[in-house]
């Protein structure tokens, strides 16, 4: 074989080939399987307990697979939403060993008491990406019922076999620490600022930057704590001798939110510092957005909320909040069996009309408020 004739012979194999390689692509592109995994029934589940409401709430959606775009279900009520009388919604009491850090477990073989959740309906919903429109809700009257001291059980049965679908467990926050009142609601979880302690009772603002401590007592079973000061103020109308005079027939407010805390070790005490500036630029803003227009007078007290949840609330939230790692994949937290979501316990201790700083004259905290240019 000459060298000619090889190199023909290769250039006609090639030519083959090629020829044929979109057969081979064509038909190495054909889809013989599917992408979706068996079908199993995973419902969706959301439940926050407090003792202190009058009415517990849960929603539970169903979930669906389609081999479609699934953005096109999402406005299909029945392809989201359980018809009524699909479901069982239950919640179960059980007695409570309690363990190191006042972490309750399960104690008995069967439930001390439970609740069958109504069905009921909301209307509230705006339009968006899923159906707007009745949304179901399950609810029940709790105030009373919901005690500290026991393991709550969340149960969602299937109709009419009564199959479980899902199920959960959690606790419900409790008092501060060393208090020997364990089933009471305790209301001076605060140190500082605190009107009952006078080195306390002033909520203020000191030092180099101007920031303000807020300092409580860590609460059973408290995982997440954020501060929220209440900021009051009145309106002023005119008198008969056309001066300004507070309306104290109305109190008006605006709620700022001071940083959260996680607990993360054994101290029994926590604290959250919001800056002057930061303050100010809350209480600004929100007045700005809502109430710039009147003529307003000072009010001289703040309210301090301490909102409190447990672990499993604390791990859902962190799961979820924005990351700012080039990583998208994210593992979103449950502890819903058997399905998605959050079962849960939230608790906020309050301290009442805590005095704030009086002084007048430059560069004082009324000073401030007036340069703030909303009324004041």
């Amino acid at each position: 074989m000459t060298m000619t004739k090889h190199i023909q012979d290769s250039v006609r194999f090639i030519s083959f080939s090629l020829l044929l390689l979109p057969l081979f692509l064509l038909s190495s592109c054909k889809v013989d399987f599917s992408p979706n995994a068996e079908w199993k029934e995973t419902p969706a589940v959301w439940c926050v307990l407090d003792q202190d409401d009058d009415t517990t709430w849960v929603r539970v959606q169903r979930s669906y697979l389609s081999n479609d775009n699934l953005y096109n279900y999402t406005q299909v009520t029945d392809s989201i939403n359980y018809p009524q009388g699909a479901i069982q919604v239950i919640i179960e009491k059980w007695a409570a060993d309690r363990g190191t850090d006042s972490v309750l477990s399960i104690k008995g073989e069967a439930p001390i008491d439970s609740k069958t959740l109504e069905y009921t309906e909301n209307f509230n919903k705006d339009t968006g990406l899923f159906a707007s429109g009745s949304q179901p809700l399950y609810c029940f009257p709790s105030k009373g019922w919901l005690v500290n001291g026991y393991v709550y059980k969340l149960v969602i049965l299937k109709t009419p076999s009564l199959d479980t679908l899902a199920w959960a467990t959690t606790s419900l926050i409790g008092q501060k620490y060393g208090d020997y009142r364990p089933d009471d609601r305790e209301l001076t979880a605060l140190i500082q600022p605190n009107i009952t302690n006078p080195s306390y009772r002033m909520f203020h603002f000191y030092g180099n930057p101007k920031l303000s401590e807020i300092k409580w007592n860590t609460i059973a079973r408290g995982r997440l704590y954020q501060p929220v000061i209440r900021f009051f103020y009145y309106h002023q109308a005119l008198d008969n001798n056309n001066e300004y005079y507070n309306d104290t027939t109305q109190l008006y407010f605006v709620d700022v939110k001071a940083p959260y805390t996680r607990r993360t070790s054994s101290t029994f005490e926590e604290s959250s510092k919001i800056y002057e500036s930061t303050f100010l630029a809350s209480v600004k803003d929100q007045i700005t957005q809502k109430d710039f227009s009147s003529k307003k007078g000072f009010c001289d007290t703040v309210d301090i909320f301490l909102t409190v949840c447990n672990e499993d609330l604390n791990a859902y939230m962190a799961s979820t909040q924005p990351t700012s790692s080039i990583v998208q994949d994210r593992v979103i937290y449950t502890n819903i069996n058997g399905g998605v979501g959050i079962f849960a316990s939230r608790r906020t201790h309050f301290c009442f009309r805590i005095p704030t700083d009086l002084q007048t004259g430059p560069n004082t905290y009324h000073d401030k408020l007036k340069q703030l240019n909303v009324g004041f």
